[in-house]
């Protein structure tokens, strides 16, 4: 069922000291930039229990090519692309200033503005604000001189002498303190700081790839000038003020309903990144899947995992709607419960660093063990499936990364198939979801 949507437009009032906007009733004072990027006129589309017009926030950000740029005057951006599709969809309008990262989370840590984007997943802004999912996954790196003197193949530790810098208020400069880093560096801007690098002034920094690339490239610096060493993934979300969500409940999990459906940027793994997982993650996962005991509380499963013909469309739909509210159906409480679970259990707990969840599937594509709760039970319309499907005992699948809501964590998915030992055939197939951020370590 379709809505009119009315658009104010994006418009940026420009003024030394603040701006102030009218819309509906409301008056915005700020400083810096301000942006009315959004006001919809009617209810939400699809989304029960949306917030209506009363809503309309205001969010503090800051420029952070790529994800949000001025360009002729306009922010945009590959951020406030996901914003306008999800605020769109539940009806919600809301304004944009623009102001140093610092502030922008006092600001939310006071009151003074209803939340502030992006940020990473924190527990300092979770003692006054909640998150929405993700909007952007960002990788971050540590770039070093390609010159320097000594081996890049560590990364800096915490009690190091080596020298250390992040962007002055940035995520990862916060995240350096909290690791215990001591005398970092903390300059005003990406392109400082890659001078600085490059100078030898600096001798480690910790940036986001995507970000330093495109500063990289702007200034004229070839790849060849710098080493780069993966640290770990950070999600990027939107923070709200407690005090917002207090008056508006629903926001948060009206804007996550719509954040599933708005376009998201591909988190493709990188060749190195695939090539890790081959030879360190799938060789254990094998293994895991060619356990006798597993493989025999496989065959007790399917014993008792017939779905009748035309069923497992309708135990899906259910498995679904009760998953998105947090809770198993019957069919998902029955599986949780069976042997073949308990074992995938103490699978995960054995490698819980790495792993974050396993389940298995039959021929059918029906989940037949698991040691949490799924977000479906069929899984014959995935990629994953073709494990099953090409009856190869050799294949298996590499899946890119998503964010796992209910761990927050990001995850590839590894499938491999179940082989019974008898008979050489394919009875099923194992799923094992990978943190990244642990598996994904050089070192791990």
């Amino acid at each position: 069922m379709g809505r009119h949507t009315q658009s104010w437009g994006r418009n940026i009032f420009r003024q030394s000291a603040f701006a102030c906007i009218s819309i509906s009733r409301l008056c915005l004072a700020a400083f810096g930039f301000v942006l009315i990027l959004n006001s919809s006129s009617a209810g939400a589309q699809d989304f029960p229990g949306s917030p209506g017009e009363d809503a309309f926030l205001i969010l503090q950000t800051n420029l952070q090519p790529p994800y949000q740029q001025l360009q002729d005057g306009i922010l945009q951006g590959y951020s406030i692309t996901v914003l306008n599709c999800a605020f769109d969809r539940i009806g919600v309008g809301y304004g944009i200033a623009i102001a140093p990262r610092q502030r922008n989370r006092e600001m939310v840590r006071n009151g003074q503005a209803d939340g502030f984007f992006l940020a990473r997943i924190s527990p300092i802004m979770d003692e006054y604000a909640d998150p929405t999912l993700p909007l952007a996954l960002e990788k971050w790196v540590w770039i070093s001189a390609a010159g320097q003197q000594g081996s890049f193949a560590a990364i800096p530790a915490p009690e190091s002498l080596l020298s250390v810098g992040a962007i002055l208020g940035s995520n990862e400069a916060e995240w350096l303190v909290e690791q215990g880093y001591h005398e970092i560096a903390k300059v005003p801007s990406i392109n400082s700081l890659i001078s600085q690098v490059l100078a030898g002034r600096v001798e480690y920094a910790l940036v986001d790839k995507q970000t330093f690339e495109a500063a990289r490239d702007d200034m004229g610096h070839h790849e060849t000038q710098f080493n780069i060493q993966f640290e770990r993934y950070a999600p990027l979300v939107v923070y709200f003020g407690r005090e917002y969500t207090r008056r508006n409940p629903d926001l948060i999990a009206a804007l996550n309903t719509a954040l599933r459906t708005c376009e998201t940027l591909p988190m493709r793994l990188e060749d190195w990144e695939r090539d890790l997982i081959t030879r360190q993650q799938l060789p254990m996962i094998r293994s895991m899947a060619g356990d006798p005991k597993l493989i025999a509380a496989v065959r007790t499963a399917l014993g008792g995992a017939d779905v009748r013909a035309g069923a497992l469309a309708d135990l899906d739909r259910e498995w679904r709607r009760d998953s998105e509210r947090g809770v198993a159906s019957a069919k998902a409480t029955e599986i949780l419960e069976n042997p073949l679970s308990g074992m995938l259990r103490s699978f995960q707990e054995d490698d819980a660093d790495n792993i974050a969840e396993i389940f298995v599937f039959n021929t059918k594509g029906a989940v037949i063990g698991m040691n949490r709760l799924t977000s479906d039970f069929d899984q014959s319309d995935e990629p994953k499936f073709k494990v099953i499907i090409r009856q190869d005992p050799d294949l298996s699948q590499i899946a890119d990364i998503y964010f796992d809501g209910s761990t927050r964590t990001f995850l590839s998915q590894v499938t491999v198939p179940v082989i019974d030992p008898d008979t050489g055939n394919i009875i099923a197939a194992m799923t094992v979801g990978l943190d990244v951020s642990g598996a994904l370590r050089p070192d791990s």
